[in-house]
């Protein structure tokens, strides 16, 4: 049972091993290392004679991978990380049957009496099966002779055919061949005239490439001067705008200071004039004050002159009254009597109509 673990174990590591890891297996070297590369190009290098020499020639590389696969338990999981699930489809039914006969010898190992008599039973039933299998064989073995007959018939006729294709292909074949013969020499003549238009481009190229040569030195020439003039031009300047830069700072620099000044003067100022506002809202008030106090004596006084107007009015009717009733006298308290008709009722002696 150990020894079919074991060789289940190698054939899953084995079965990892596919066509397109061998061909990529160059690529991967750092992935896997050198040793193990090395092992599987040798290995895929046996599997290209195996026609030649058998299948004895790819013993000792497998033995190689199976080792070093066991000594280096990571090469499993990077095979499955790099090319998916993918395994050899023989070695993964090698594996199957494996499995089975494992199970098989293992529940042959221990199998009760009860069992190996069920199992003749099975075995007995598979045997009558299998005899009744023969016999459906024969009945197709003969069916397969009259399709065999049938078959040799059409054969015969496709070997005709093809000789008389053959004998097509003979007449192309020839055929072909002196077309190739003149597609040759046409061939042959068209890359001499190639060839001589190549070499006098060739040299006219080269006589050009010449002259741009001593071009290219007498521009690079004319640039290196132009670029030491312009060095020295831009030094001068460089010279020239330091020298404003430091005059600059120096005007700045007073022109600050003076703005300084004139700063903290306007905050004096502008604290003055704050100052200066506040007074002139206070005089405000105390003007408005003094206008209402002014117009509340004016309105005073325009009351006691229209009542003094009023009481002189007043005194002056009662005055008129007066030397009225006074200038009357008795006389007229005498004929008071006789002229109460006329006046009519309610008339009061001593008083003027207005």
């Amino acid at each position: 049972m150990t020894v079919l673990e074991e060789t289940l174990a190698d054939l899953r590591r084995i079965s990892l091993i596919t066509a397109p890891a061998m061909e990529s297996i160059e690529e991967l070297e750092d992935v896997f290392g050198r040793e193990f590369s090395s092992i599987l190009v040798s290995h895929r290098n046996a599997s290209t004679k195996v026609q030649i020499k058998g299948h004895e020639c790819l013993g000792p590389t497998t033995l190689s991978i199976c080792r070093t696969m066991k000594q280096n338990p990571q090469i499993e999981p990077q095979l499955d990380h790099v090319f998916g699930e993918e395994r050899s489809h023989g070695i993964t039914e090698l594996i199957n049957i494996l499995i089975a006969v494992k199970d098989r010898t293992y529940k042959r190992l221990t199998t009760t009496m009860e069992e190996e008599n069920s199992e003749q039973d099975h075995f007995e039933e598979v045997c009558r099966r299998e005899e009744r299998a023969g016999k459906e064989r024969q009945t197709l073995e003969q069916q397969l002779q009259l399709d065999r007959r049938e078959r040799s018939k059409q054969v015969n006729h496709i070997l005709d055919l093809e000789a008389r294709s053959k004998s097509e292909r003979e007449l192309i074949s020839s055929t072909s061949s002196q077309m190739a013969t003149d597609l040759e020499t046409s061939s042959k003549n068209t890359t001499s005239m190639d060839v001589t238009t190549f070499k006098e481009r060739e040299t006219f190229l080269r006589a050009e490439v010449d002259k741009l040569k001593l071009e290219r030195e007498t521009v690079e020439k004319d640039n290196r001067e132009e670029e030491l003039h312009l060095r020295s031009k831009k030094n001068k300047k460089t010279t020239e705008v330091e020298e404003l830069l430091k005059v600059y700072d120096s005007e700045m620099s007073a022109k600050e200071t003076a703005y300084q000044e004139e700063k903290k003067k306007y905050e004096e100022l502008k604290e003055n004039l704050a100052r200066c506002e506040r007074e002139f809202g206070e005089l405000q008030e105390q003007a408005k004050e003094a206008r209402e106090h002014m117009e509340k004596l004016r309105e005073e006084k325009e009351r006691k002159a229209e009542r003094e107007k009023k009481m002189r009015d007043a005194a002056i009717i009662i005055q008129r009254a007066w030397r009225a009733h006074k200038s009357s006298g008795p006389a007229k308290k005498e004929d008071a009597g006789g002229k109460k008709g006329k006046k009519g009722k309610g008339a009061k002696p001593g008083k003027k109509k207005k």
